[in-house]
């Protein structure tokens, strides 16, 4: 059974001041990327436009998603067994407990208005109501249940657990009718998945494979891997831009793996890579903004770096903005224009939500 805490939020969202309060942060977010004071009070590339207060946490975030339609954050805090939901409207809190098992990955599906929270320990998804967060049903699948896309073409989930890399046994991708909460399929990867991005205008789903340096491509009309990307590093985190047929893909070290951290670039026409750029370390999310022609990425380090698209085939790093460490789950929501980043709590400061925004205009 999941219990409600619900907790009203006195500040509410940050105020978002006057903009002369933010120049600091601006010019430190852009002076990475120039090399110039004068640069970068000409040019910043974020703003922190506000914080929400999480007091009651503890421990450590790990994935959040959002309900689009009701601007609902829902963040998972594994150590305390617990998932918190933020009104990114009010900076109301609620958080649920009971029935979770180290919670990891999180997706809310608005067609089925459903929450669905993969529980790491003991391989549970549980598909839970979005408005009264009843249990709708529970599944269980392979220790390691973490990352969740949705596939609007077929109405499934994927979701990925398991994984002889991490002597969790095979790993595999568990397609799940999220109606009814019943296994109708599954995809076996051996090894463990760290990412999965969905297409929206193909059939095409990228699976993250960081045993094998490698994407996996799964034709969802077969549910089969039809094909498989090199990547000059272990896979992290992923965006994919389908308009210019690319796919971003950060890497991160590993024990025994002295490669660097990269932010790189894969044309999928031909696999291969065209692009590489320094990363930070330990990247988390990573997303595509359209709009402003940014990719954004989020690492366990304390950073959130931007990356600028200067046209399809060039790119470069513009903005490296320290955070916290640990901060490396966010939540891009494009209709907002706001990057949402999860602190955890440390120094004596709360948990929080940090609001980030784009300082230049879209186009």
């Amino acid at each position: 059974m999941i219990a409600l805490h619900a907790r009203p939020q006195r500040h509410g969202r940050c105020a978002r001041g006057p903009r002369a309060a933010l120049v600091p942060f601006a010019l430190a977010v852009s002076l990475s990327a120039t090399g110039s004071w004068a640069a970068a009070a000409a040019a910043p590339v974020l703003e922190l436009a506000g914080k929400i207060p999480v007091p009651q946490m503890t421990g450590t975030w790990d994935h959040m998603t959002v309900d689009p339609r009701s601007d609902r954050l829902f963040l998972s805090a594994q150590d305390q067994q617990s998932v918190y939901v933020v009104s990114l409207k009010g900076g109301a809190i609620r958080r649920l407990s009971g029935g979770f098992d180290r919670p990891q990955g999180e997706l809310y599906v608005p067609a089925f208005d459903r929450l669905v929270v993969t529980n790491g320990r003991d391989g549970v998804v549980r598909l839970l109501h979005g408005r009264s967060y009843r249990s709708a049903a529970t599944l269980r699948v392979s220790i390691g249940a973490d990352m969740i896309a949705y596939d609007r073409r077929h109405k499934l989930l994927y979701v990925e657990s398991g994984g002889t890399d991490s002597k969790r046994g095979p790993g595999w991708l568990a397609l799940i009718d999220p109606a009814g909460g019943r296994l109708v399929g599954r995809i076996i990867t051996g090894y463990r998945a760290a990412a999965l991005v969905m297409a929206r205008r193909r059939p095409l789903l990228f699976v993250a494979i960081p045993g094998l340096d490698q994407v996996a491509v799964v034709d969802t009309d077969t549910q089969r891997i039809i094909r498989r990307l090199s990547v000059p590093g272990r896979p992290a985190s992923m965006a994919l831009d389908e308009a210019h047929g690319r796919l971003f893909v950060a890497t991160r070290t590993f024990a025994g793996d002295s490669r660097p951290p990269t932010f790189n670039v894969l044309d999928l026409a031909t696999g291969r890579v065209i692009a590489s750029l320094p990363s930070k370390d330990a990247t988390e999310d990573m997303y595509l903004d359209a709009a402003h022609g940014l990719i954004y990425t989020t690492s366990l380090q304390g950073f959130v770096q931007a990356y600028r698209q200067l046209d399809a085939n060039h790119y470069a790093l513009v903005a490296t903005v320290p955070t916290a460490p640990h901060s490396g789950t966010s939540q891009f929501i494009a209709a907002l224009n706001e990057l949402c980043v999860a602190v955890p709590p440390q120094s004596g400061q709360p948990g929080a939500v940090w609001v980030l925004r784009p300082a230049g205009p879209a186009g």
